[in-house]
């Protein structure tokens, strides 16, 4: 079993919701954070990498752009009839 989670200075408040949310979910306040915390942990992850993704698309489309400008069309040249 994991060892208990120390979080301070969190407020009764919180402290009350996530014991009364551990309860109805049936499990530790202490796994319940740590799901919370994982799925944060991976959702953060998720949303840098499209970022990244976006960003890199991005760049490529600009690309593409650029040389369509020069270069004008260029698919014709690849067919042969």
């Amino acid at each position: 079993m994991a060892a208990p989670l120390h979080i301070r200075d969190i407020g009764s408040e919180r402290k009350a919701a996530l014991e009364a949310e551990a309860h109805a979910a049936g499990i530790s306040v202490s796994e319940m954070v740590r799901d919370w915390i994982d799925a944060g942990v991976a959702r953060a992850k998720a949303d840098r990498d499209r970022a990244a993704w976006i960003a890199a698309a991005k760049d490529g489309l600009a690309d593409e752009a650029r040389a369509l400008e020069e270069n004008g069309p260029s698919l014709s040249r690849y067919r042969k009839f």
